[in-house]
C-alpha cells in the first residue's frame, strides 16, 4: 500500500473478490501552453498517454507545422521571419533569440525536401 502522501485526493471503489477496495488514480494532465507566447494550445487534448492512444492521429495534436509546440501567432511569426532570411533581407544571426531555434529548423527541412 502506498504510503499517504503518494495518494491522490481522488479515489473510486472496485468490487474485488476480497470485498470493494479503494483505488486512487490521478487527474488529467494541464493544458499544454505554446513554447513562446505561453498561450493554451488548441486543438492539444490535455489527457494522460493512456487516453491519447484512443484518438485517431489527427485528433492528438495539430497537423500544421510545429503544431502542438507553438501558437498560430508564434508560428505565423517564424514563418515571416524564415521569409526574410531566404529572401536575404536579414541574416539568421539578426534573427529574435527566441524565434532562431525554430526559423533554423524550418530552414534545415526546406534545405532537405
Amino acid at each position: 500500500m502506498p504510503s499517504k502522501n503518494k495518494k491522490s485526493k481522488q479515489y473510486k471503489f472496485v468490487k474485488s473478490t476480497g470485498g470493494s477496495k479503494r483505488e486512487y488514480f490521478k487527474g488529467k494532465h494541464k493544458k499544454q501552453r505554446c513554447a513562446l507566447t505561453g498561450k493554451i494550445l488548441s486543438g492539444v487534448p490535455h489527457e494522460k498517454k493512456v487516453g491519447k492512444g484512443k484518438h485517431s492521429k489527427t485528433e492528438k495534436r495539430p497537423s500544421a507545422p510545429f503544431g502542438g509546440v507553438l501558437s498560430g501567432e508564434a508560428r505565423e511569426k517564424v514563418f515571416v521571419e524564415m521569409g526574410k532570411v531566404i529572401a536575404g533581407t536579414k541574416k539568421l544571426e539578426d534573427v529574435d533569440q527566441k524565434y532562431r531555434k525554430y526559423v533554423s529548423q524550418v530552414i534545415g527541412r526546406a534545405n532537405v525536401e
